[in-house]
């Protein structure tokens, strides 16, 4: 059990029922109060974090989502008072998901050696949860999601890591951060389908931009997964991809865990992820010329989006070796 998670059964347990919040320290080492708080008489459970006054940024920008909402108040008076900022639940249907969240906020904060940076740090976690509750809400990832991210890890760990070692290619993992593609390379971009269908085989293309090689130029990579009980659950991947960061380039473990979250993943979900899934092949396509594609230019105007869906053996002619990884890669550096 987290320290969040065991701050707020012990307030539970005290059976409180007097107005306002009732709370208990967090992460005490942390440059400001860090509080795991239960608000009564309505039993909403939240996190506080406390910040003098002075150490406000005046441009600070506070998050609302599906799920959380923060309101800030003044505790004192001016410049000698201090700010308390309170997290809440708004709605228990978020509530497992609510819980992971505030832990993740809480250390962010506690990272920090200032207060006004975990402040800082503390918003801008808020700001990448806001986002995913807007995208995934309170329930775990679909089928379709789970493949396609379970293709990128293995392409993250299997190719990209072996060329420019394990924390840069986690560096170039874009598509988590909204990038039109999912890895950003010195060279070029990759764009990543995985798929466990049999032929004919079909990829989604999600919008104009994914495979318009005005920006640089692209790779489209399909993974052709297979469902095998021998192979590796999501769960299992990125536990394997954060033990081998822990051993090779620990300081990206948190980006790593950030990137995961922005792209869906909670390990509070990992019950549901229990399909495991084994790598046939690997093929490559570079995206060039005739290539079976929508670009931006080609749409008339007034389109804003499009999506649409590819057949891979109209892609045969453009296969590439995976030697090509190598060239687009090159001015990476291990790290």
């Amino acid at each position: 059990m987290t320290a969040v998670a065991e701050a707020l059964t012990a307030l539970e347990e005290e059976g409180r029922r007097e107005p306002g919040w009732h709370v208990r320290r967090v992460h005490p080492a942390a440059p400001c109060e860090v509080l795991a708080g239960l608000r009564q008489p309505d039993g909403i459970p939240g996190l506080l974090l406390e910040v003098p006054a002075d150490q406000v940024p005046p441009d600070l920008a506070l998050p609302r989502s599906n799920g959380f909402v923060v309101e800030p108040a003044l505790l004192g008076g001016g410049h000698a008072g201090v700010v308390r900022f309170s997290l809440a639940l708004t709605d228990r249907s978020y509530g497992a998901v609510f819980t992971v969240l505030c832990e993740d906020v809480a250390e962010a904060a506690a990272e920090a050696s200032t207060p006004r940076a975990a402040l800082r740090n503390w918003t801008g976690r808020l700001h990448i949860w806001q986002a995913f509750m807007a995208k995934h809400g309170s329930g775990g990832l679909s089928d379709a999601a789970v493949t396609g991210l379970v293709g990128e890890l293995i392409f993250l760990r299997e190719e990209l890591a072996t060329r420019v070692g394990l924390g840069a290619a986690i560096g170039m993992w874009a598509g988590p951060h909204g990038e039109p593609n999912d890895f950003a390379l010195p060279g070029g971009f990759v764009e990543i389908k995985a798929t466990t269908r049999q032929a004919p085989e079909l990829v989604d293309i999600s919008n104009a931009e994914q495979l318009d090689e005005g920006r640089g130029r692209i790779l489209l990579g399909h993974v052709r997964l297979r469902l095998d009980g021998d192979g590796a659950t999501l769960p299992q991947l990125a536990a394997d991809i954060r033990r081998r960061l822990a051993d090779e380039a620990p300081h990206r473990i948190a980006d790593f865990d950030g990137r995961l979250l922005a792209a869906g993943y909670l390990v509070t979900h990992d019950d549901l992820y229990t399909r495991a899934y084994r790598r046939d092949r690997l093929d490559l396509f570079d995206v060039t010329g005739t290539f079976p594609r929508l670009t931006r230019s080609e749409l008339r105007a007034g389109i804003r989006t499009c999506s649409y869906t590819i057949e891979l053996s109209a892609c045969a002619p453009f296969v590439v070796g995976s030697a090509v990884l190598d060239s687009i890669a090159e001015d990476s550096a291990v790290g």
